[in-house]
């Protein structure tokens, strides 16, 4: 039996065969690595993000009796505890409120109204601005009783605008080893978005022939008038 030699047109479909599958292999090589890029992007983007605008809040929850309260202000003693306060409704309403007593353990209320008004909470931290009330109201002991507390970890938005100020004044700084350290071949943006249209956006311009990749996270925001509320904090990377 004689043996056939390989022809020249097979051994140029075994070439564009071989250099199809290597070329297929690269590309989903590559593919895959710029996945993992663009995922641990967003995912070190994020944390650094919380690092770098969080702060710490103590929430105590009070219930109130106000069919007693017969004034404007009321008294609470909350000795052991330190930081400023501010003092929330329970549908979101912040109260005026100072810090007082001889060794500041009383925190003072005032409300033009008492009665119906059942919960509050007592929120102590670093960013709070008091106001001064008269701090003549008596501590009664009747008038209120204090419950749980909970520490929590919510994204300052007053920390969130100095980083959004960060990031236009010295990007490349921000990415750097000291900073985010991001890849230089990736760039990156963020942004906060309340759900009363209210933004904080830091984005630098996008070439028009570069593929995005973003992901939304829902978080707790300390608002700089004291209030707390949800947002959505986005990343983009490109």
């Amino acid at each position: 039996m004689k043996k056939r030699g390989i022809s020249h047109i097979e051994v140029i479909l075994s070439f564009v065969l071989f250099i199809t599958a290597v070329g297929f292999g690269l590309y989903l090589f590559n593919s895959g690595d710029g996945t993992r890029i663009v995922s641990t992007t967003i995912s070190y983007a994020f944390r650094e993000i919380e690092k770098n605008t969080s702060t710490s809040l103590e929430f105590f929850s009070v219930n109130v009796n106000g069919a007693l309260i017969m004034s404007g202000e009321i008294a609470l003693n909350f000795s052991g505890v330190t930081g400023d306060t501010t003092i929330l409704t329970y549908d979101g309403r912040i109260l005026n409120s100072s810090r007082g007593g001889t060794n500041g353990e009383l925190i003072y209320i005032s409300s033009q109204n008492w009665v119906g008004e059942d919960f509050i909470y007592v929120v102590f931290g670093e960013e709070f601005s008091e106001d001064t009330l008269s701090e003549t109201a008596e501590h009664n002991e009747t008038y209120y009783r204090i419950g749980s507390s909970e520490a929590r970890e919510v994204i300052s938005e007053r920390k969130f605008k100095m980083l959004n100020q960060a990031y236009y004044a010295d990007y490349r700084g921000l990415k750097s080893q000291s900073n985010f350290n991001l890849p230089d071949r990736a760039d990156f943006g963020f942004s906060l978005e309340f759900d009363n249209g209210d933004s904080i956006v830091a984005e630098n311009s996008i070439p028009d022939n570069f593929e995005i990749f973003s992901e939304k996270k829902r978080v707790e925001v300390l608002r700089e008038d004291g209030s707390v509320t949800f947002a959505d904090l986005i990343v983009k990377v490109w």
